[in-house]
């Protein structure tokens, strides 16, 4: 029998318990770190940490977005002002670590001027009307539905679940669904799942753990708290 995803859900966060994610800055000198149970209790400035590094962690891993985010914390662009007083070639080297450095500076600038036009605090302009909102998110050059997600859900608190490749690869195997466009698998995890903000995170999180540790490109099944309820597992153990 395949184990739904509220199922998957519970035996992941048995397996691995809470996550923490997303990582933020509490001590400037320590960087981003994991806080289980503070889901939503972010400072303006950690918001707006979210919203950088949901940029950042385009086509990277997070360790290089950490070392990126130390850097611009370090360079005192730790704010949407920030940002903008940087100049272009001086930003491009301090994100330099995450990859595609030019363009995330670009996309940086775009995001920061557009996010300071909404008004002073990010956290009440992520409090806007959820579907204009993502659309407006959208609307700006750099920002595709899983970076625009990201921030919704975890700089805003907003239930909103984000797709990415983890969760399309751990769907697949585990047979909930065939096709893998962002849409249709964003619609299935909210459709089977409470609509609930810290859920929505907390799943994102723990199926990147799984996929870390057995969903991987070449799966390793021994041991997958999903297994003995995943198409792929039972298939490989047959």
């Amino acid at each position: 029998m395949t184990l739904g995803p509220s199922e998957a859900y519970r035996k992941l966060l048995k397996a691995y318990g809470p996550r923490g994610w997303w990582p933020v800055t509490v001590k400037p000198s320590k960087g981003p770190v994991y806080r289980p149970g503070h889901q939503g209790r972010l400072t303006e400035r950690q918001r707006v940490e979210v919203c950088v590094g949901a940029i950042l962690t385009q086509n990277t891993n997070w360790k290089n977005v950490e070392s990126a985010l130390r850097t611009l914390h370090g360079a005192g662009a730790r704010d949407l002002r920030g940002i903008l007083k940087t100049p272009s070639r001086r930003l491009e080297a301090l994100v330099r670590p995450s990859g595609y450095f030019r363009q995330k500076a670009k996309k940086l600038k775009i995001f920061a001027r557009h996010a300071l036009s909404r008004g002073r605090s990010i956290g009440k302009w992520l409090d806007a009307p959820l579907d204009s909102l993502r659309e407006e998110l959208l609307s700006l050059w750099g920002v595709g539905p899983e970076t625009a997600d990201s921030i919704l859900l975890y700089a805003g608190g907003r239930p909103v679940f984000v797709v990415d490749a983890y969760a399309v690869r751990i769907g697949r195997r585990a047979g909930w669904f065939r096709r893998h466009d962002y849409d249709h698998v964003q619609r299935f995890f909210t459709r089977k799942l409470p609509k609930d903000a810290a859920v929505y995170a907390e799943f994102h999180a723990l199926l990147v753990e799984l996929a870390k540790r057995h969903c991987r490109a070449t799966p390793s099944c021994p041991g997958c708290p999903l297994k003995e309820g995943c198409r792929h597992g039972r298939a490989e153990r047959n």
